[in-house]
């Protein structure tokens, strides 16, 4: 792989991802079989000041072998150990870079009860960080790295020996680095225009929207009356990240009681390291109210019901279908990337900052009906043919989206 534009990557994680502060601490969260890059983005975080890099290996091999061996309160205990490992540095202002790098096959043979004990496990290990973010407001983010497993699983009519090299240039080209640009001004002026858009959705002062697509995905959502769009496209003071690379959407927060009808998902969710495949989702007055799925749907089931609000909807997510990485043709068998392919929507958690509330305190978010969960999970569910129509509080009718993409 060129190594050239590995450091580029580097670069533009520690610059633009995180943008690391002098002096400040950097967590990275790597799989076991991507510990090369973690170094390289170690010494790109020490090149740019940070005072130190901890880097946190996961073996999602020794975690399947654990997972055969335990029951399912086992697999999901999250020791205070681990906690500690992570709220240590936290304390003292470090940032966290997480490494999206799946083996999308790997549990396809566990139990799905297991399968969600792991996705519990996940889920209450990350709260630890997500409660520094809502309290601290450290950075993080979550970025796509690729290993030999998950490139096969995405390009399996590729050689094996050649395959992890064509699957760095794929991911490369979605993040947007290559040989002759500077990724960190590509983003910031990315950042520009999406932050234009997100404030002509705002402008409209939707009450809901409308989507329909020919997958039979038939759904409105309501929103609250303070509902914005992304957070802003003028730089701030201080730490400027971006949390998600690579990254095409624009969310916003739903009403918890205001979803009606029924999506269908238009890709597969990986959760708990298994797959679930060819499944819908029927709504009414806010809460996920039935669901089938032709792979996995016990598993989704168990998502579903995985605390109170965990039936209920904290995102909606409008992604033109025609973006680069739908139109690279692959499935990725990872959310941080496929949610980027379509529109999409999530269970659990919602945006304080979309409702102008702060993330620190869940307690006022009943007031502006912003569903509170200990999960967030994204799936698919926008097509070549969704069409998004909005109403707006003064009783217009827009057309959002037109064939897939903003008609805006």
């Amino acid at each position: 792989m060129n190594q050239k534009l590995l450091k580029k990557y580097a670069h533009l994680l520690v610059k633009t991802g995180l943008d690391v502060q002098p002096g400040q601490k950097v967590i990275i969260e790597s799989p076991v079989e991507t510990y090369a890059f973690a170094r390289m983005v170690s010494e790109e975080a020490y090149a740019n000041q940070a005072s130190e890099v901890i880097i946190h290996y996961t073996d999602q091999t020794q975690e399947k072998i654990s997972a055969l061996y335990q029951n399912g309160d086992d697999i999901a205990r999250v020791e205070e150990w681990e906690k500690e490992s992570l709220s240590h540095y936290l304390d003292q202002g470090a940032c966290s870079l997480l490494f999206a790098s799946p083996n999308p096959h790997i549990m396809d043979d566990l139990a799905e009860d297991k399968a969600h004990a792991i996705q519990t496990h996940t889920n209450d290990k990350r709260n630890v960080i997500r409660s520094k973010i809502a309290t601290d407001g450290i950075q993080w983010c979550i970025a796509a790295v690729p290993n030999q497993a998950w490139a096969e699983a995405v390009m399996p009519d590729v050689p094996k020996d050649e395959v992890l090299d064509r699957f760095w240039d794929q991911i490369l080209k979605l993040v947007y680095v290559d040989e002759e640009n500077d990724p960190v001004k590509v983003w910031e002026q990315k950042r520009i225009e999406k932050g234009e858009l997100q404030q002509k959705l705002t402008d409209l002062h939707l009450d809901h929207i409308h989507m329909t697509s020919s997958n039979g995905t038939d759904v409105v959502f309501g929103f609250h009356e303070d509902c914005s769009f992304g957070r802003r496209y003028v730089k701030r003071e201080g730490p400027d990240n971006v949390c998600n690379i690579p990254t095409e959407e624009i969310c916003t927060s739903p009403d918890k009681w205001r979803t009606n009808g029924k999506v269908v998902a238009s890709r597969p969710l990986l959760v708990g390291g298994k797959i679930i495949d060819g499944f819908e989702i029927e709504f009414k007055d806010g809460k996920a109210v039935s669901c089938k799925a032709e792979v996995g749907e016990e598993l989704l089931r168990k998502t579903i019901e995985t605390d109170e609000g965990s039936c209920y909807l904290g995102e909606v997510a409008f992604v033109p279908y025609h973006s680069p990485i739908s139109e690279s043709g692959y499935i990725y068998y990872n959310t941080l990337i496929d949610e980027n392919a379509s529109c999409h929507i999530a269970l659990g958690k919602g945006f304080a900052g979309s409702v102008g509330l702060s993330s620190a305190d869940p307690s006022t978010w009943a007031s502006k009906n912003l569903n509170y969960s200990k999960i967030h999970i994204d799936f698919m569910i926008g097509c070549k043919d969704t069409q998004i129509i909005g109403y707006t509080r003064d009783g217009k009718e827009v057309v959002i989206f037109k064939d897939g993409d903003f008609a805006l």
